[in-house]
């Protein structure tokens, strides 16, 4: 791939990862008027996250086939395609279809959620985490439009606009990426790429990893996913502000990720990993007490901030592991993530369905990060870990 070719591969998947943060995220801000227009309890809401993150399972069981034998160009024309059906057929009156079109654009995420992050892991070579973490930010731009974009689109009665406009853009990515030379230069300079030897990844170490790629997602998911009915119905926002909560946490995340290439630079990585952890435990935990903007806005932006570093962290840390088996066995991680956002966010809506509370149902992503801190003394540091 040349100079110019790896250029506009890099900005078109960054602007694709914008619009694949705005769907991520989608049901998050949707859910009450969902939960309105079709009457559903807390613990059938939380199935939409399940319709979502069980098609992204999907979409990453598929990835390793589809890459060997047709390369990123038809990961990407696959997974946009999917995007742009799935996002559509939320926006029909129908719930059955809506959850259908839910599963088909979590598996069109699976791929290019998971495609895309290979794509930069392998591209970058050494820089790896930092290059994660940019290409993350552009995701978290999508993140924080999303439920800005949701407000205005209900109080101007064209949600539906909404929908297929995002559906048209992610069509257009599809379209676009196809016709484009995609393959990345697969870090083929010595030293860049771990060789990945049969016997280098210790059990103990790969369950590790597995566990706490599906912990990240299930929390992240939970804490985004619920935070406009937690604060809607908490009365902790204005009536009609309470699509702007998960804003806030986005926009902690994609703050985060942007200072990331000096933190990682600066500070050791497993001290990053735990100390993200803590705090964004905490700040989780304070949630259940929120009473008013200001505490919503600080507990939400520290929760996100807390966890900005982490994904590009494990990203980075299973290609070290895996190196150039990474294209084979690295939708075992991602898969397992998907099952993390599929179960964790309804098992906060089950929670609060059996308390009547969702305030005890946020509780669970705290306990999540807890976990995810006794999981570290598994895990190995990485060779390439600094500091």
């Amino acid at each position: 791939m040349t100079i110019r070719s790896r250029w506009a591969a890099n900005a078109v998947l960054h602007a694709g990862f914008v619009v694949a943060g705005v769907v991520t995220v989608l049901l998050g801000p949707m859910l009450p008027l969902l939960i309105a227009r079709w009457s559903m309890s807390d613990e059938r809401a939380g199935l939409f996250f399940s319709f979502q993150f069980g098609g992204n399972l999907g979409g990453i069981a598929t990835l390793g086939t589809l890459l060997s034998r047709r390369g990123y160009s038809a990961v990407f024309l696959v997974g946009f395609t999917c995007i742009a059906v799935g996002v559509a057929g939320l926006g029909s009156g129908s719930a059955a279809i809506g959850s259908l079109g839910t599963v088909a654009f979590g598996y069109g995420l699976g791929l290019v959620l998971s495609g895309t992050n290979l794509w930069v892991a392998e591209d970058a070579g050494s820089r790896r985490a930092s290059a994660i973490s940019v290409v993350n930010v552009a995701w978290g731009v999508g993140a924080i439009a999303c439920p800005l974009l949701v407000l205005l689109a209900q109080r101007a009665h064209r949600l539906s606009l909404l929908l297929f406009g995002i559906a048209g853009l992610s069509a257009t990515a599809a379209v676009v990426l196809a016709t484009m030379n995609v393959e990345p230069r697969l870090a083929r300079s010595a030293g860049e790429m771990p060789p990945g030897d049969k016997d280098s990844v210790p059990a103990k170490t790969a369950f590790a990893l597995g566990a706490l790629f599906l912990l990240y997602v299930g929390i992240e998911n939970s804490v985004g996913g619920w935070a406009a009915a937690l604060v809607k119905r908490e009365g902790a926002l204005p009536a009609a502000s309470w699509e702007f909560a998960p804003m806030f946490f986005w926009a902690g995340l994609m703050i985060g990720r942007a200072a990331a290439p000096i933190v990682f630079s600066r500070v050791n990585e497993k001290k990053i990993m735990i100390s993200g952890l803590l705090f964004s435990g905490m700040c989780i935990a304070a949630l259940t007490r929120v009473t008013s903007l200001p505490v919503a806005a600080v507990d939400l932006s520290g929760a996100g901030l807390g966890l900005a570093c982490l994904f590009p962290l494990l990203v980075a840390w299973m290609v070290e592991r895996y190196g150039k088996r990474v294209r084979r066995t690295g939708n075992v991680p991602f898969a397992l993530a998907s099952i993390g956002g599929a179960t964790m966010p309804w098992l906060v809506g089950f929670v609060s369905t059996q308390s009547g509370s969702l305030r005890a149902g946020i509780a669970v992503p705290a306990a999540g990060c807890l976990v995810m801190v006794g999981l570290q003394a598994l895990l190995h540091s990485p060779a390439t870990a600094r500091g």
